[in-house]
């Protein structure tokens, strides 16, 4: 593999937008939970899911930004 494109997949990658959107998954799950009381932080391997989500925005997000700065 050419080491060109894992540095573009690196800086096409934002990390903040990772954070921010496991941040607000958690904080989304966690007022579903409390107002409808499904114990959705009681599953085994919680956070990772939440990071799987958060990762899989972050990459289609990254994907589609990269789509649309080529049309323009």
């Amino acid at each position: 593999m050419d080491t060109g494109n894992i540095i573009l997949f690196l800086k096409k990658f934002s990390f903040v937008r990772l954070v921010g959107t496991g941040i607000v998954l958690r904080v989304f799950i966690a007022i579903i939970d409390g107002i409808f009381g499904l114990q959705i932080n009681e599953v085994e391997n919680f956070n990772f899911y939440i990071f799987g989500l958060a990762l899989a925005y972050t990459i289609l997000w990254m994907f589609n930004k990269s789509y649309s700065e080529e049309e323009e």
